[in-house]
């Protein structure tokens, strides 16, 4: 029964993915999203997903000067952003490997970009950043500045559906939220910090405020970590101080930074 049970469970697996597949197919043609940050469609063997969404790029793009675009992983292999990259044409990105000690920690991204525009390593005015692994690009990325251009300001991040964990204890950031989205005609839509782009100087001004909020995580009398307990009673009044989660601290500064910083309800910077 276990053996038969494993066998239809790898045949839906696969049944699905040949569907996402084929989805993916029928839409590329009329997709104008910049980069793909969808797993159904990401998650798929790059000799596949790369030519049927980026083969008509192949070769063919190039980074403007203007703009960096970075990476971050602690994989030993090329993720599928990096072999995207490579495939379009594009070799002059930036990619972070921290050395983590102890569990993973999404404000390590944080640190690491702060570090590197305080260093002075950055040269260029906008900065587009993309989570490594499951996001690729499908056309020249300097529309990510003319996005940004367009949306009136100076930090455009991307969207989701999905809520996650830590928005329930910030009840007045995540109203405000939902406000915010509805005026837009986006209602249900939240920030989603796995792709965005800005001006350098102002994303360096979000990092430093937002790594005050980050660097108590290991202080255990400021931080209940996810998945703890489920009793809000055990977390701080000054969450999201001592967070371990770039988004959910991203999530609480924007009402301060709006409309400097802007959501892309529209999509079109990147699919999530």
């Amino acid at each position: 029964m276990k053996s038969d049970y494993n066998f239809f469970g790898r045949f839906r697996q696969l049944f699905k993915r040949i569907g996402n597949i084929c989805w993916a197919a029928w839409k590329r043609n009329t997709m104008n999203h910049l980069i793909i940050h969808r797993g159904k469609l990401v998650n798929n063997p790059p000799f596949l997903i790369l030519p049927l969404l980026c083969g008509q790029v192949k070769g063919k793009l190039r980074c403007p000067p203007e703009l960096t675009i970075l990476l971050m992983h602690n994989y030993e292999y090329l993720t599928k952003m990096e072999l995207c990259l490579r495939y379009v044409g594009i070799d002059n990105y930036v990619v972070f490997r921290p050395q983590v000690k102890g569990s993973w920690r999404h404000t390590i991204k944080l640190e690491m970009i702060y570090n590197y525009l305080t260093s002075g390593a950055c040269k260029t005015d906008y900065i587009l950043y993309c989570d490594s692994d499951d996001a690729i690009l499908r056309d020249d990325p300097g529309r990510a500045i003319r996005y940004l251009e367009e949306e009136n300001c100076d930090l455009l991040v991307s969207c989701t559906k999905f809520i996650g964990r830590g928005y329930e204890y910030l009840p007045r950031a995540k109203a405000w939220a939902d406000n915010i989205a509805k005026e837009q005609g986006y209602p249900g839509w939240y920030l989603n910090a796995g792709v965005f782009v800005g001006r350098r100087a102002f994303l360096y001004e979000v990092l430093e405020i937002a790594l005050a909020y980050a660097r108590d995580y290991y202080n255990p009398a400021k931080h209940v970590p996810f998945g703890d307990s489920n009793n809000s009673s055990e977390w701080h009044s000054a969450f999201p101080e001592g967070c371990s989660s770039d988004q959910i601290i991203l999530r609480y500064l924007y009402p301060r930074f709006y409309p400097r910083m802007k959501i892309d309800y529209t999509q079109r910077l990147a699919l999530k």
